[in-house]
């Protein structure tokens, strides 16, 4: 019957916004009962190596708003070319229209929405797909009443939208928390943006929302002045439905600067407004050639993938614990237990895309081979690729690929360097790495040689279309000699010593000694 459209990202947007998230995505699909109505939520530039928002309080959402929800993930490199034209991280029209291409069309009605609305209907019984049902065909808004924080941030339960809709029943009328604010038209309501009820063809019909407005703001009123001129006005469904707005002022959006806001201009877009239709994005709108990932929490899971990587790449521990150490005396110390470290890597890549395309540069052919194990059972589609310049590390893998390091580095999206003891043996627990054979100190250097080229050229080689920076993970790179040089180079975070594992992006101020050191062992006098 109806397909909700909503839309955030992974971060701290208001007050409390996990809770309130997960109270509104309870509680819409609670009012749903059609077997073909959905809940559809862009993640919108979530940063690469966090989950999507949805993914994130899984735990805390219905078995019934896992089944109906869809996300579809639009990553920051999508967003990468509308970055020098807005100040906002998540994008209001992109993300609805990308949401309402991919909709189910064998659904009449669109309703847009935001996550942290609670919609109850008059009639106990009656499900929001049964006032949509019999609604006739038309534009409809309804007003936004307020819910103090105090009582949906401390009375409510996540996981208990009946019992939390029958409580704004009642407070309702115990509270006074029912006001109807009016505004100008076409705009109807205040705050017209949390329910916007419009016919799937009417907004096929003209183009979607408005994909020029960046600055935020306004978007919902836009919407609300073009299909008034298309339907002819704007109705009203106050008397079968009421919509409820978990309120969460106490702190200041992202995008809410008080006197110093940015807004798209109200001329232009709502008062100006002489036609439905954009003629200018009417093949573009929703971003239809791209192929943008979709995610169900009813299946196929994160954490189902990251467990099946695992299982692929170690066998169960056989002692209760292990031990290492980071006194400064084992500051040569090279060896690590790779069974323990596998997991922190995979860690690392799990939330990237299935496609990625990973570097992988190491010294010990144990890590390729576990790591090459896990990669496909996590769902990764994208090669692993192995410049040939690591030698004695195991061919033939499923999924890997050899070519010269040159050739690799406009292919790749991820780079993993490991700075391991070639020679380690299982039961080694310290190498002192002033000690190590010919055979480790000369891949050591390959995998150093190979690490300071690639994050020193980083923004010259990448793939074609490729905008933000590559991710470089390092593997045995805390506590030791290693962890100045890719310190160096990568901002990454001071990680737990227990991980073995560090990862970021290339600096921006690399020291102007390794930038020397490179160029002269690269251009040799």
């Amino acid at each position: 019957m109806f397909s909700v459209i909503l839309y955030g990202r992974n971060d701290s947007h208001g007050y409390n916004l996990h809770k309130r998230a997960a109270i509104s995505f309870n509680a819409l699909a609670e009012v749903m009962s059609d077997p073909d109505d959905e809940i559809l939520f862009v993640d919108y530039n979530t940063p690469d190596d966090h989950p999507t928002f949805p993914e994130a309080i899984h735990d805390t959402l219905t078995e019934k708003a896992k089944k109906i929800l869809r996300i579809f993930r639009v990553r920051p490199e999508h967003h990468a070319h509308l970055k020098s034209r807005t100040h906002l991280v998540a994008l209001e029209c992109q993300s609805r229209n990308i949401a309402l291409r991919r909709s189910n069309p064998n659904n009449r009605w669109i309703l847009y929405t935001n996550t942290d609305m609670l919609l109850v209907p008059r009639h106990l019984g009656e499900s929001l797909s049964d006032i949509l049902a019999s609604a006739p065909d038309g534009f409809y808004e309804i007003p936004r009443f307020e819910l103090p924080e105090m009582l949906w941030e401390a009375a409510f339960d996540r996981r208990d939208p009946v019992g939390n809709l029958d409580k704004l029943r009642q407070w309702a009328v115990r509270y006074h928390l029912n006001q109807v604010v009016h505004n100008f038209m076409p705009m109807k309501y205040d705050a017209l943006g949390d329910f916007q009820a419009a016919l799937r063809e009417d907004m096929f019909a003209i183009h979607g929302f408005d994909e020029e407005m960046l600055l935020g703001w306004h978007c919902d009123s836009n919407l609300a002045a073009r299909l008034a001129l298309y339907r002819g006005g704007v109705q009203t469904l106050i008397d079968k439905v009421f919509g409820y707005h978990c309120d969460h002022t106490r702190v200041a959006a992202a995008n809410n600067k008080g006197r110093k806001t940015r807004m798209n201009d109200q001329d232009r877009y709502i008062w100006d407004v002489s036609s439905p239709y954009l003629p200018a994005q009417a093949a573009s709108w929703g971003w239809p050639d791209l192929e943008i990932e979709e995610i169900r929490l009813d299946r196929d899971t994160s954490y189902q993938r990251f467990t099946a990587g695992l299982d692929a790449a170690l066998d169960p521990a056989t002692a209760p614990y292990t031990s290492t150490s980071l006194e400064w005396h084992l500051y040569e110390d090279l060896t690590y237990d790779i069974p323990h470290t596998i997991p922190f890597v995979c860690d690392q890549v799990l939330t990237f895309p299935r496609s990625t395309a990973v570097m992988l540069v190491a010294a010990r052919a144990e890590f390729v081979a576990r790591f090459a194990a896990a990669w496909p059972q996590m769902g990764f589609t994208g090669p692993i690729l192995v410049p040939e310049e690591c030698r004695g590390l195991p061919s033939g893998l499923p999924g890997v690929q050899t070519a010269p390091f040159a050739d690799l580095l406009k292919r790749t999206q991820m780079f993993i360097f490991e700075f391991g003891v070639a020679t380690q043996r299982n039961d080694e627990r310290v190498r002192d790495g002033r000690k190590c054979g010919k055979l480790d100190v000369e891949r050591l250097k390959v995998v150093e040689k190979l690490f300071t080229s690639a994050a020193s050229a980083e923004a010259s080689t990448r793939p074609a279309g490729h905008r933000l920076p590559r991710r470089f993970i390092g593997v045995n790179v805390i506590y030791n000699k290693f962890w100045p040089l890719f310190t160096d180079y990568i901002a990454a975070n001071i990680n737990p010593f227990c991980s073995q594992v560090l990862a970021g992006a290339p600096r921006n101020d690399v020291p102007m000694r390794r930038k020397i050191e490179h160029l002269r062992a690269r251009y040799p006098r």
